[in-house]
């Protein structure tokens, strides 16, 4: 998910974005720059030559390892560690569940009728809009209003929540959203109640959380940026005895092993830290605890995560609140980057 619709296409686009905003801040340090233009083609273009090509790198091991079969189609679980596959039916003793995610879509009044964008189809664009609406203030939805706000794009960002990035520390999140205001509109504690169309226009209607008051905001185009759903759904793994979550995310322990005995699964499959970097360690977790008999925990304690806006936004361990709740006795140490 991560390497060809996620994390890494997205920092393609958003790289020019931040180009955009250090030169319109240059002048604070004396050096006077303008923005003549943007050429988005030539920014999805780069971003589909470099995608693509690690993928057809990536094929090409694939295909070229002899100890390796490649199926071009959907599966799904049918039985006890058997698979249908296309045509094909697979048994294994040992199976590794690394299924992903895709964008979730809320199931808000009038949206099968309108023409939305996720954090998939976003990647697909030919031409900006000339506004976008993005619902969602999270790591997806702050970052591609980062970008569309960037390349000239009136940008407006509606969330639920009342604060953007809620999984942040309050002042981080806090900071972030009086820095992004100054290139686009934020608004929280919202929640979206209908959307519609007409023509190329789409309009939301968000209900106030407070106080119950209804706003109305139009724009050329409509992102949905509110989280992603586990692909558990299309390979139905509790066919073969494997557990899922209140959210629909494979169960696992420590080990990273389900519910069955010898089917192990990571990534965005379990729903747990959704980056690359993350599932990168969980696959050498989930491998060594299948191949020999001296199991590892996987361990989430210290797994950084980085918001690529401007400015950017980086964290690594427990959150004040969190280490309070569990009876930690802290000290909380502040620096400010114009003191370094």
């Amino acid at each position: 998910t991560c390497l060809n619709r996620g994390c890494v296409p997205s920092k393609m686009l958003i790289y020019p974005a931040v180009v955009v905003a250090i030169l319109q801040e240059a002048e604070k340090i004396g050096v006077n720059a303008t923005v003549n233009s943007i050429d988005f083609k030539n920014i999805m273009d780069r971003m589909h030559t470099l995608i693509n090509g690690d993928s057809s790198k990536s094929a090409r091991a694939v295909e070229a390892t002899p100890e390796l079969t490649w199926f071009k189609d959907t599966g799904e679980f049918i039985s006890d560690y058997t698979m249908q596959v296309g045509e094909h039916t697979i048994n294994a003793k040992m199976i590794f569940i690394v299924s992903g995610a895709r964008p979730g879509i809320p199931p808000v009044k009038g949206i099968e009728s309108v023409d939305y964008l996720t954090s998939d189809t976003v990647l697909e664009l030919e031409k900006p809009p000339n506004s976008i609406i993005i619902t969602g203030g999270g790591y997806i939805g702050v970052e591609y209003g980062h970008f569309f706000s960037g390349i000239g794009t009136k940008t407006t960002i509606i969330q639920r929540p009342s604060r953007i990035l809620p999984e942040e520390e309050p002042e981080i999140s806090d900071l972030l959203k009086r820095e992004l205001e100054k290139r686009m509109e934020i608004f929280t504690g919202l929640e979206v109640v209908e959307v519609k169309q007409e023509s190329d226009v789409k309009t939301l209607i968000a209900r106030n959380r407070e106080d119950g008051s209804y706003r109305e905001f139009s724009a050329e185009a409509l992102m949905i940026a509110a989280g992603r759903v586990p692909n558990s759904d299309l390979l139905k793994p509790e066919k073969t005895g494997v557990k899922l979550n209140e959210r629909g995310y494979v169960k696992v322990n420590e080990y990273l092993e389900t519910s069955k005995k010898n089917i192990w699964a990571f990534g965005d499959a379990i729903g747990k830290e959704m980056f690359k970097h993350v599932a990168n360690y969980e696959a050498g977790i989930a491998w060594h605890n299948a191949i020999h008999g001296h199991k590892v925990e996987m361990d989430y304690s210290a797994a950084p995560h980085a918001v690529f806006t401007h400015p950017q936004v980086a964290s690594v361990g427990m959150k004040e609140a969190e280490a309070k709740q569990q009876g930690h006795k802290i000290l909380v140490g502040k620096a400010f980057y114009y003191d370094t």
